[in-house]
């Protein structure tokens, strides 16, 4: 695969439409991004206060395209190949049960265990597990291939399996803190498209 430059989050942290403490702002002009969670750049420069001007590729958040601007402490600039990994319909097809994806964990069961969706294509996510072509605008998000989400986990069963579920060949998900389109849950992607792995 190509290489990709891509925003790193050491933590969670806010995206911001200007260089300032995010208290400052209303809640249109920031995004919550939790740590884990890998942004492909169509550019990026460090100007003043501390912070880098972002331009993400293809994604949009608050319904804006804009630059954003990220706290330097709490991202890193990542300039490397990118890796696919097993898709989601290679992890199925070696599993019985085809309408659910298990993911073992070492998390215990009482414990929710955090997820990471890895984009291997351009793609989009969607509203609904049907071809994007018969969705809406803002019931679609195009993501790049080396994206990398954070995503809702589970609680594990006593067995230490999470059980994910999967409607018509695509993987129905819940993004944690993100948003696209003002939604973060039940969003889909076509089961080829992407892998899923325990975060950390």
């Amino acid at each position: 695969m190509a290489d990709s430059t891509r925003l790193f989050f050491k933590q969670d942290t806010v995206l911001k439409q200007e260089p300032v403490q995010s208290s400052m702002l209303p809640s249109n002009k920031i995004q919550k991004v939790p740590q884990g969670t890998l942004l492909v750049l169509d550019s990026y420069e460090r100007p003043a206060n501390s912070h880098i001007r972002i331009s993400l590729k293809n994604l949009k958040f608050k319904g804006l395209r804009m630059n954003w601007y990220a706290f330097e402490g709490h991202v890193a600039i990542v300039q490397e190949q990118i890796q696919a990994v097993d898709s989601i319909s290679k992890s199925i097809s070696k599993q019985q049960e085809k309408n659910t994806l298990k993911v073992t964990t070492y998390s215990n069961s009482d414990q929710e265990c955090p997820l990471k969706l890895i984009i291997n294509t351009d793609t989009m996510l969607k509203r609904a597990p049907v071809d994007s072509r018969y969705l809406s605008e803002d019931s679609i998000q195009k993501i790049p291939v080396g994206t990398e989400l954070v995503i809702m986990g589970q609680k594990p069963k006593a067995d230490k399996i999470l059980e994910l579920p999967i409607d018509d060949s695509h993987f129905k998900f819940s993004l944690k803190d993100l948003e696209f389109n003002g939604f973060s849950e039940d969003w889909y992607v076509y089961v080829e498209h992407a892998g899923v792995q325990i975060l950390g």
